[in-house]
């Protein structure tokens, strides 16, 4: 029970660190510069094991050049969050967004350039992650709370 407990607690507490990650980048990147960039490629890829299980829906292969002084770089984050999205749709209207050979602001961090992405702020993958992640310790509550309470030591002041 005791190791029950501790992998949801372990997954819990990963799934919201990656969340919370993800949202401090994304809102961090809305204060980044800009630089003026390009696609160079938009598609659409399921992402397959070698025996051609699918592990995920579809995943976004979004790849734009962009310049940062003399240098010229390559992205290919369209957000701070995932890339692989469950609805055709939405994949499609991102798709529509960035065309082959839009020009697109780019957002790119300061410290290190080669960092980048299109769209800053929060996107649905930090919502997904920190939901999951608490829902998971919320699961992972009652089996510390049995745990302590077995020893006791942990729920009362000594006497």
């Amino acid at each position: 029970m005791k190791l029950v407990g501790l992998i949801f607690a372990f997954i819990g507490l990963y799934c919201l660190a990656v969340g919370i990650s993800m949202g401090m980048e994304g809102m961090r990147a809305m204060r980044w510069p800009t630089a003026r960039g390009r696609i160079i490629q938009a598609k659409v890829e399921e992402l397959r094991t070698p025996s051609k299980i699918r592990i995920a829906r579809l995943c976004l292969n979004l790849d734009y050049l962009y310049m940062v002084g003399d240098k010229i770089l390559e992205g290919h984050r369209l957000n701070s969050g995932w890339r692989c999205f469950a609805s055709e749709d939405f994949v499609k209207k991102i798709l529509e967004r960035y065309p082959v050979g839009k020009k697109v602001e780019v957002y790119y961090n300061p410290a290190r350039p080669e960092v980048s992405l299109l769209e800053p702020g929060l996107s649905w993958s930090v919502f997904f992650f920190s939901g999951l992640g608490l829902v998971t310790l919320s699961i992972t509550y009652p089996f510390v709370r049995s745990m302590v309470s077995r020893r006791g030591r942990f729920c009362s002041y000594p006497p």
